[in-house]
């Protein structure tokens, strides 16, 4: 979508056609030249375009709450069997943290955020590092790789798997995992789907159910065990419904993301070798990159809220209860706050003030290890390959279909090897 559009043509698009999922910033564009709070009609949402607008909403989670249910309230498939078989054979989860508002936010918050401090990031580099060696090991010696799946996935995945204290020969089932709690988020998904992702869910939570038995048995030093350790105000321990819901949340928001972010990063260096070569000269730049990428190519490109009253914004009324979708991809594409919005710069001196991460108390917690996981990822990828291209006569490059996070589904690339390079 690249075509300009007025006012009353926004009311014939919708953030739920795939061909806008496939490429929405030409009606981000859009709205925020006609319409920045709009109402989509299609989905029952109100789109938020504007990075203002966004950044007041997001400061006002009293009016605009977090608690809003994805799986029930943003629509889709009936839930009736997917939660039938919950009761019957899972656990029921209610989301504790991402669709929460304080007090309750505030306590399971505090139990994440001492995990992701930047003293903590800071230690992991030599372990990330050596992570990302390994992985380019595997596949330097043949000149071309599956990105995704030979380095994107398996560097986040990994790296939040031994944090938990879980053993990597289960990051196939990780990967599974984690992509059908993505599915489940969005409306995107048939009704048969739907069941496939629950029972995989299930699974994923009588896996966990043992891993944290284990845990309370014999605690390490681990994510996991901390939060198995971790006392309510009162002394209780923590649920098993609560357990779950924090690791759903550390291994979907630990991985997906930044693995869809790696990809957009890979296919944006693959368009410009001469940033590739500028990156190489001067590795300080990568920081900048990682930043204005995160900015051009959010990997989240919207959540949700609604609003606990009637209320107005921008000049818009908006009714009680109405259910609000924060378009972050479209808020740091916004000229107003970063001129030339489409371009990628690196001399852009506010490029750390995107949402990529949201903003205010809900800003996404493992911010600081997903910037040193990319920034460490990118460098050891172009210390190591040179001439990254894409592979001739690639597939189509097609984003999974989702209004929520932006993946690409394949990236395969070709690559000559830096002779000489020595990690340490």
């Amino acid at each position: 979508m690249t075509s300009k559009t007025n006012a009353s043509d926004l009311a014939g698009l919708t953030i739920g056609s795939p061909d806008v999922q496939e490429c929405p910033y030409g009606y981000y564009e859009h709205m925020r030249e006609h319409e920045p709070v709009h109402y989509d009609r299609h989905t029952d949402l109100w789109m938020i375009a504007d990075y203002d607008l966004a950044v007041e909403v997001l400061k006002n989670w009293k009016i605009f709450s977090s608690n809003i249910d994805m799986r029930t309230d943003v629509g889709g498939p009936d839930l009736g069997e997917s939660n039938a078989l919950f009761a019957k054979e899972g656990y029921f989860v209610p989301d504790v943290l991402t669709q929460v508002d304080p007090p309750q936010h505030t306590f399971f918050r505090s139990l994440i955020d001492r995990t992701f401090t930047g003293p903590v990031v800071k230690r992991m580099d030599e372990y990330l590092l050596d992570h990302a060696h390994e992985l380019i090991d595997t596949f330097i010696d043949k000149g071309q790789c599956d990105f995704k799946e030979e380095f994107a996935v398996p560097l986040p995945l990994g790296v939040i798997a031994d944090q938990l204290g879980a053993p990597k020969a289960d990051l196939d089932r990780f990967r599974i995992w984690t992509d059908a709690f993505v599915e489940t988020l969005g409306i995107m998904l048939s009704q048969e789907r739907r069941l496939e992702c629950t029972r995989l869910i299930i699974e994923y939570q009588h896996y966990f159910v043992d891993r944290i038995n284990e845990k309370k048995a014999h605690p390490q030093e681990d994510i996991l065990s901390g939060l198995v350790a971790a006392r309510h105000e009162d002394g209780r321990a923590l649920t098993y419904e609560e357990l779950l819901a924090l690791i759903q949340q550390l291994i979907t928001a630990g991985n997906e993301t930044t693995r869809n972010h790696l990809v957009a990063s890979m296919l944006l260096l693959t368009k410009n070798p001469d940033l590739q070569e500028s990156l190489r000269k001067d590795l300080s730049l990568i920081k900048k990159f990682v930043e204005e990428s995160l900015r051009l190519e959010s990997p989240v490109q919207g959540l949700f809220r609604i609003t606990s009253q009637e209320t107005d914004l921008g000049g818009y009324k908006i009714p009680r209860g109405a259910k609000i979708y924060l378009a972050y991809g479209s808020a740091n594409r916004d000229d107003k706050q970063f001129p030339n919005a489409d371009k990628l710069d690196l001399t852009r001196h506010n490029s750390t003030t995107h949402l990529a991460f949201g903003y205010g108390i809900h800003r996404c917690i493992g911010q600081m290890l997903a910037r040193k996981e990319l920034e460490i990822g990118i460098s050891a990828i172009l210390q190591r390959l040179d001439n990254i291209a894409l592979k001739p006569g690639h597939a189509p490059i097609i984003h999974a279909p989702s209004f929520i996070l932006r993946g690409i589904q394949a990236l395969h690339i070709t690559f000559s090897r830096i002779h000489g390079y020595k990690a340490h």
